[in-house]
């Protein structure tokens, strides 16, 4: 069985949101512990972003991104 894309996946956890969005763990788990506009879930011990908030969030936050992203 294949597991889902995050891009298919309405709840994705940090380390989803960190590879398929390019981000910092450092300010991923930051923007995690200062509980920002996007929503965390918490279930059995996990947390859990809701991907549409998380979407939203990151288009007036473009700074978030590894600068590195689409260069080469």
């Amino acid at each position: 069985m294949i597991k889902p894309s995050p891009g298919n996946k309405s709840i994705i956890t940090p380390e989803e949101v960190i590879t398929f969005y390019v981000l910092s763990r450092r300010k991923m788990w930051k923007l995690m512990d200062e509980h920002t506009d996007f929503t965390v879930k918490y279930y059995d011990g996990r947390n859990l972003i809701i991907r549409a908030e998380f979407e939203k969030y990151l288009e007036n936050h473009p700074e978030l991104r590894r600068r590195a992203y689409g260069k080469r």
